[in-house]
C-alpha cells in the first residue's frame, strides 16, 4: 500500500482501539488507517443494541442498558438500516400476491407540523409531519413496501411504485379514502389491478367538529367503494395493515404516542423503519402463522437471526 500523502512505501503500524489496521509511511513518516470499520463496536454488542431497538426501546434507554454511547448506537442504526433497505429491495420483489392492504401511519420529525413557526421550518419538508405508507399482503402478512413521506400525491406515487416493484401479476388492493391514492394507483398500475377504497366515517366528520387532539371521533361506519376492476367485496378490508400500525408503534419508540420518543432526524427515522420491516419480515415469527411472513410468502426457507440480517461488517 502506498502513502496517500506522498505515495511512498508503507508498513503496518499496529491497530487502533477499534481494531482498524494502521499504516506508517517510510518516507513522510505519516500514519493512517486504510479503511475504517463501519461499526465501531463488537459484533455481539451491536446485535444486543439492535435487538433492544426492535423491541421498542429508545436510543437513550438502549444506551443506559448497554453502556454504549447513543452516537455509536445511531451510527449502528444507520449502517444496519442501509443494509436492511437493500435486503428489502433485493428479497421482496416480484412476489405473487392476492390481496394487499395499504395505509399510512402518522409520526413527526423534530416538531409537529403545527409547531413550525419560522419560514425556514415551514419550507423544510424534512421537519414536521412524517407519514409512513405501508403495504401488507393479507395472507402471508408480508410487508411488501413502505415509504416515508408527506401525506400527498408525490409520496403516494413513490409508494405505489415500490409496491409495483415488490409484486407480480394482478392482485386486489384496498386503501383508505385518501384521494392521493387514486392518481397514484392509476399511473402505476393502470387497468391491471382490482382496486377498492374503504372509506370510514366518524362522528366528528359528520358534525364538522375536527378539534380533536389524539384520536378521531367515534366510528360511525365504513363504505366500500370500487375504484377499478372487479374486487372481491368480502376482501375489501384494511384490518391487517391497521394491526401492523399497532406493531410499529409498539416496536419503535419513536412512533409511540404521547412520549418524548419522536425522531429528531428524517434519515434516522427512515433507517429505523428499514430495520423494523426487515426484522419483521425475516426474523420475527408471526403468532398466527407460526413462521415468519417471508417464509409464509415463500421468499425465505428459515427464520433469520439478527446476525444473518445485518450481514458482515
Amino acid at each position: 500500500m502506498n502513502c496517500p500523502n506522498c505515495s511512498g512505501k508503507t508498513r503496518k503500524f499496529g491497530i487502533d482501539k477499534l481494531g482498524n489496521q494502521r499504516f506508517r509511511c517510510d518516507v513522510c513518516p505519516k500514519t493512517f488507517i486504510a479503511q475504517k470499520k463501519l461499526i465501531r463496536i463488537d459484533r455481539k454488542d451491536a446485535i444486543l443494541c439492535l435487538k433492544l431497538l426492535v423491541e421498542g426501546n429508545s436510543v437513550r434507554s438502549t444506551e443506559r442498558i448497554t453502556g454504549i454511547h447513543r452516537d455509536t448506537i445511531l451510527n449502528l442504526l444507520n449502517v444496519v438500516g442501509e443494509r436492511c433497505e437493500r435486503v428489502m429491495a433485493e428479497k421482496v420483489k416480484g412476489v405473487k400476491v392476492g390481496y394487499i392492504e395499504a395505509d399510512e401511519i402518522w409520526g413527526f420529525v423534530q416538531k409537529k407540523e403545527g409547531h413550525k413557526k419560522t419560514e425556514e421550518d415551514i419550507k423544510n419538508t424534512k421537519i414536521g409531519d412524517a407519514y409512513t405508507f405501508v403495504g401488507i399482503e393479507a395472507k402471508s402478512k408480508l410487508v411488501l413496501a413502505y415509504h416515508l413521506g408527506r401525506r400527498d400525491s408525490a409520496s403516494a406515487l413513490k409508494f405505489t411504485e415500490k409496491l409495483d416493484h415488490a409484486t407480480a401479476g394482478i392482485f386486489q388492493l384496498t386503501t383508505d379514502g385518501l384521494a392521493a391514492y387514486l392518481s397514484a394507483v392509476e399511473e402505476t398500475f393502470g387497468a391491471d389491478i382490482d382496486y377498492a377504497q374503504l372509506v370510514k366515517t366518524y362522528k366528528s366528520d359528520q358534525t364538522g367538529n375536527i378539534d380533536r387532539r389524539y384520536s378521531p371521533g367515534d366510528f360511525t361506519g365504513a363504505k366500500k367503494v370500487t375504484i377499478n376492476g372487479n374486487p372481491d367485496e368480502e376482501m375489501i378490508s384494511t384490518s391487517y395493515v391497521e394491526r401492523q400500525n399497532l406493531t410499529m408503534r409498539m416496536s419503535m419508540r419513536r412512533l409511540t404516542r404521547l412520549t418524548n420518543g419522536f425522531s429528531k432526524k428524517w434519515e434516522n427515522f427512515n433507517k429505523a423503519l428499514a430495520l423494523h420491516f426487515a426484522y419483521y419480515n425475516f426474523c420475527k415469527v408471526h403468532q398466527s402463522l407460526r413462521v415468519t411472513p417471508a417464509m409464509e410468502a415463500g421468499i425465505a426457507d428459515h427464520i433469520w437471526t439478527m446476525d444473518e440480517l445485518i450481514g458482515s461488517f
